[in-house]
């Protein structure tokens, strides 16, 4: 499998429904066979229907897991097919002085379903980034010198290899681009090893994170102003969407 195919068959398009808006953002396979996927909370707060295209078709996807402090949810993709990966990571620090890439899925065709692989050349910087809504980008995030679209946020940023770095945080207004950080990988693989199968089907050891699920309430109630509190409940179920053909491999 070359590099180009590595990343069609990793990053993930993330389309949710949030106080009635069409919200879209960008994730990327953290487990293959698990179906997991790792994206922004803020692209899944509150969402009364979640859409996840691949580079298989478009999914159901439904949340099992999320970082309020860190900005940070873990997605269950159904029916769990073959064929989904993640990418191969980068050896630390690859991100200082290099020309990255952002990467995710974009709907270059209003009239399609599926989502375009989008890829934008960002490099590392050390200008602080200033944060235009109501969750501050994560401090450990590496500021980026380029504006993110919102569909790019919660992506994987990768290196000239191809290799994964970071996912790419953007606070911003919709439909505008804005202020972005990489958040390293290593760092995001540390608050991922603290995880567990809980009850109901779904991820616990984030409890401590949930000191900031106001943070994330505020900027849903922000952009999005029909967002009700009671659809952020966690393992609230969302609206179906399968590959046609595939409904007999849901369990």
């Amino acid at each position: 499998m070359n590099a180009q195919e590595r990343m069609d068959f990793a990053v993930v398009g993330v389309e949710s429904r949030i106080g009635g808006d069409r919200v879209l953002g960008s994730g990327f396979v953290i487990d293959g066979q698990r179906g997991l996927v790792l994206t922004a909370a803020h692209t899944v707060w509150g969402a009364r229907s979640l859409k996840l295209a691949t580079g298989l078709g478009v999914l159901h996807g439904r949340i099992v897991a999320r970082a309020p402090c860190d900005d940070l949810a873990v997605l269950e993709v159904y029916p769990r097919i073959p064929g989904l990966a993640p990418l191969p990571t980068a050896p630390p620090g690859a991100a200082n002085g290099q020309l990255l890439r952002s990467l995710g899925r974009r709907h270059t065709n209003p009239d399609a379903e599926a989502a375009a692989l989008a890829s934008i050349p960002v490099r590392a910087t050390a200008k602080a980034p200033i944060s235009s809504g109501g969750i501050p980008l994560p401090t450990t995030g590496i500021p980026l010198d380029s504006p993110l679209v919102p569909e790019i946020s919660g992506g994987p940023v990768v290196d000239e290899a191809g290799r994964l770095v970071g996912m790419a945080q953007a606070m911003n207004a919709p439909r505008l681009d804005g202020p972005a950080v990489t958040v390293p990988w290593a760092d995001i693989r540390l608050r991922l090893a603290q995880l567990q199968p809980g009850t109901r089907s779904v991820y616990v050891g984030w409890a401590q994170q949930y000191r900031c699920v106001g943070d994330q309430d505020a900027y849903a109630r922000e952009m999005h102003p029909a967002y009700r509190l009671s659809d952020a409940r966690f393992n609230v179920p969302v609206a179906p969407t399968r590959l046609p053909g595939t409904e007999g491999m849901d369990g």
